[in-house]
């Protein structure tokens, strides 16, 4: 009867403790949740200045959080995770000024600009490496912080010239 007590006392115990703690069973499924809303680069790209609510709304779909304080901005959030792992995290917000779309900034970025972007970083690499050309290129027909001769005597200098 003692045992059995024990042994009773005994998983309740390991279960309220397991249950209340990070001990995470490896055999336990975690599903991935997906929170929010998924946008895409080609719905961003249709964002044009000028576009009532409505289009807006069909373009990128109704927003997260509309809040009632402030009508005009949307706030589009995304979040793909899994237990307490984060996949993915987007948020984009939507401005609207008298009733048409003035402005929109977030994690996503349109064709346009990331060409532009990528153009700038090519650009700065590559002036960098005309930088680094130009420390090692060689003056005077000598390498640069080299002597000419060095390492030989004049003797051998005015011998060799001769």
């Amino acid at each position: 009867m003692q045992f059995v007590l024990k042994t009773a006392l005994s998983i309740t115990i390991l279960a309220m403790l397991s249950s209340c703690s990070k001990l995470q069973f490896p055999w336990a499924y975690k599903i991935y949740v997906q929170q929010g809303n998924y946008l895409e680069q080609d719905m961003i790209e249709q964002l044009e200045v000028g576009m009532t609510p409505e289009q807006v709304r069909y373009v990128m779909g109704s927003p997260l959080v509309s809040d009632t304080f402030h009508p005009d901005r949307w706030d589009y959030y995304f979040e793909y995770k899994r237990g307490d792992r984060v996949f993915k995290e987007y948020h984009f917000t939507v401005f609207f000024e008298n009733g048409t779309l003035a402005s929109w900034e977030g994690d996503y970025q349109t064709t346009a600009a990331k060409e532009k972007e990528q153009k700038e970083n090519i650009d700065e690499a590559a002036e960098k490496v005309e930088k680094a050309v130009e420390k090692k290129k060689p003056q005077n027909g000598k390498d640069a912080g080299e002597e000419p001769n060095e390492g030989l005597s004049e003797d051998k200098v005015n011998s060799a010239e001769a």
